[in-house]
C-alpha cells in the first residue's frame, strides 16, 4: 500500500512539473533574461517563507517597513473610483474561484495549507491565516455569531497577525490545528449563511473595491479588464509587505499606458508581465499557477466577444466553463446542503482597509 501511495505522489509531482513547463516556456521560461527585472536572483530559500529569527522592528514596522496607515495595505484613497455591476462581479468571482478552487462551486468551505508560506488558505477568495485576512473574516463573523467554534482560533489568528512580515512563524498552523480551525471554518461555511456573506463582504472591501480603483488608475474600464484586475489582486495582493509579487509591482513593471494604446493592448502587456513574474519566481507554487494567466490571455484574444463578459467563457487549462448563472451562495463541493436562513442575510458595505485605524480589524 505504501509503495502505491508513493507512486501516486510521484505521478502527481510529475504532472505538476509538466504543467509548469507547459505554461513557463519560451518568453515565460524560468531563468531567462526577461526574469532579471523581477530581481528574484538573490532570493534565498529561507527568504521565500521568511527568516525564523523573528527580527524585531518595533510596534510601528513590518519587516523593516514603517506602518504609515495602521495597515499592511497601501493608502489608495487618492486613486479614482469606478463601479462594477452585479453580473460582472459574479463572473469575476466565478472565474477566480475556478483558479482558486478548481470549479464553479464557490469554495466557502475550502481550507488547505498549500505550503505558500501563508498558513491556511481558506474560503472563496483564499483568505490566509498568515496575511491577516482570515483573521479579519473571523473577527467580523464573530460579531454576528459569537458562539461559533471559530472563536477558539481568534486569539491565535490575532497572534499570527502581529508577527513581523518576513517571520516564518506566520506560516505556522500548529495551534490552529489544536483549536480545530479547519473543521470550524468548514462547519460555519456549510451551516451559516451569515458566514458566507461575511466572506463576500470582506472580500469586496479588501480586494474587489481596491481592484476597481487600481484598474481605473490605468484606464481599464472594460468588464473583462476589471475581472483581470480582480483575479490579480486576489492572487498577488496589494500589501506593501510583499513588494516583489504584489499588484502595484506588476503595474510598475508593465509601465504606463502608451500613447494611443488600446485597453486590449495594455492588458496584453499587463498579463505578460504577470505570467513572467509567476514563472520567474523561485517558488514552485507561483510557477504552477501560470496556467490561470494563460487562460486569461486566451479570453483577451477574443476581445470582441469577451470584453463585456456577457457570454459564457471557457477556461481551457482547467476544463471549466463559466456561465454566470451558477449559484454563488452554496459550496456544493465542500458542503452537503445549502446553509440555513439565507433569506434574512443581507450584505454589509465594509470600507477599504487602507486608513488608520484599520476599519476591518477593529
Amino acid at each position: 500500500m505504501r509503495w502505491q501511495l508513493t507512486t501516486l505522489v510521484f505521478q502527481s509531482l510529475l504532472l505538476l512539473a509538466a504543467a509548469s513547463d507547459k505554461y513557463c516556456s519560451g518568453e515565460y521560461s524560468h531563468g531567462g533574461d526577461h526574469c532579471k527585472k523581477f530581481e528574484f536572483d538573490s532570493t534565498t530559500d529561507e527568504e521565500k517563507c521568511g527568516s525564523s529569527s523573528g527580527s524585531k522592528h518595533g510596534d510601528n514596522s513590518v519587516n523593516g517597513i514603517k506602518l504609515s496607515n495602521c495597515t499592511t495595505f497601501y493608502d489608495i484613497s487618492d486613486l479614482p473610483d469606478q463601479d462594477i455591476d452585479d453580473h460582472t462581479t459574479k463572473m469575476a468571482q466565478l472565474i477566480t474561484n475556478v483558479f482558486e478552487n478548481g470549479g464553479t462551486s464557490i469554495g466557502y468551505g475550502y481550507v488547505e495549507n498549500i505550503k505558500d508560506c501563508r498558513g491556511y488558505t481558506s474560503g472563496y477568495i483564499g483568505f490566509t491565516t498568515g496575511t491577516n485576512d482570515a483573521y479579519t473574516v473571523v473577527k467580523q463573523y464573530l460579531k454576528h455569531n459569537p458562539k461559533s467554534k471559530l472563536r477558539k482560533s481568534l486569539k491565535e489568528l490575532k497572534r499570527l497577525s502581529q508577527l513581523d512580515f518576513g517571520d516564518s512563524g506566520r506560516a505556522d498552523t500548529s495551534k490552529l490545528d489544536k483549536h480545530g480551525y479547519m473543521k470550524a471554518w468548514q462547519h460555519a461555511a456549510c451551516y451559516d449563511a451569515r458566514f458566507i456573506q461575511t466572506q463576500l463582504d470582506v472580500g469586496h472591501a479588501m480586494y474587489l473595491k481596491p481592484a476597481m480603483k487600481y484598474a481605473a488608475s490605468v484606464g481599464v474600464h472594460s468588464n473583462l479588464g476589471k475581472a483581470f484586475f480582480y483575479d490579480t489582486i486576489v492572487q498577488h495582493g496589494w500589501q506593501y509587505v510583499e513588494p516583489q509579487i504584489n499588484l502595484p509591482r506588476i503595474l510598475q513593471l508593465t509601465g504606463a499606458r502608451r500613447a494611443n494604446e488600446s485597453e486590449k493592448d495594455y492588458l496584453a502587456r499587463f498579463l505578460k508581465t504577470r505570467r513572467q513574474l509567476q514563472c520567474c519566481s523561485p517558488s514552485s507554487v507561483w510557477n504552477e499557477s501560470a496556467d490561470r494567466v494563460s487562460d486569461l490571455q486566451k479570453l483577451l484574444e477574443d476581445w470582441d466577444r469577451n470584453k463585456d463578459l456577457k457570454h459564457p467563457v471557457k477556461l481551457d487549462a482547467f476544463g471549466v466553463k463559466v456561465k454566470g448563472t451558477e449559484d454563488l451562495l452554496y459550496d456544493s463541493e465542500n458542503c452537503k446542503h445549502k446553509p440555513k436562513h439565507s433569506k434574512g442575510v443581507k450584505p454589509t458595505d465594509l470600507p477599504i482597509p487602507d486608513t488608520c485605524p484599520n476599519p476591518l480589524m477593529s
